[in-house]
């Protein structure tokens, strides 16, 4: 196995583990636990997550999705109380699009903003094959489903759909449809 950050990682979390089931340890997991410590560190500085996707030579981009800024705050909440990112969600929404094992619902007419708040941009970071992927997709997808897919719309569509309960707690004044 290459000496990566995100396999210092898994061996950090291995023995983790280990040490939660309450296995004995051995002499060569002090290493272990050195090199996995190491990896924690490195992944905790300042925009050291990036260091895995330089490995992995992943590029991505921005998807900005425009919603109500209560929306927003709401939707950052709950993925933090499942301990999930929005990026993580999105990316997995779009894999069930094209796998064909999730359809984007036909999305509504925009709700008024109601009073106090304001329309702002919540922006996603998606790997570059994969929204590429997905854009190949949306003429497809609009015609079979016979109504107009867009990747903002499979976006905040799986998001509602994922932290739905959550939402329902955050926001008990409005329904959180998509926008």
């Amino acid at each position: 196995m290459t000496n990566t950050l995100r396999n210092e990682l898994r061996t950090a979390s291995a023995l983790l583990h280990k040490v939660a089931a309450g296995a004995e340890l051995q002499a060569a997991d002090a290493e272990l636990a050195a090199v996995g410590a190491a990896a924690v560190d490195a992944i905790l500085d300042p925009g050291g997550w990036t260091q895995i996707r330089e490995e992995e030579g992943a590029f991505t981009t921005n998807l900005p999705l425009t919603t109500r800024t209560s929306l927003r705050d709401a939707l950052k909440k709950a993925a933090q109380v499942k301990r999930k990112t929005l990026t993580a969600l999105v990316t997995k929404g779009f894999g069930e699009v094209l796998a064909g094992t999730w359809v984007p619902p036909e999305r509504g007419k925009s709700q008024p903003i109601p009073a106090g708040d304001k329309r702002v941009v919540l922006n996603v970071t998606i790997e570059d094959a994969l929204r590429k992927q997905i854009q190949r997709a949306l003429p497809r997808l609009s015609e079979e489903l016979g109504y107009k897919v867009t990747e903002g719309g499979i976006a905040m569509s799986y998001l509602l759909k994922e932290l739905e309960p959550e939402l329902a707690r955050l926001l008990p004044e409005s329904s959180p449809k998509a926008e």
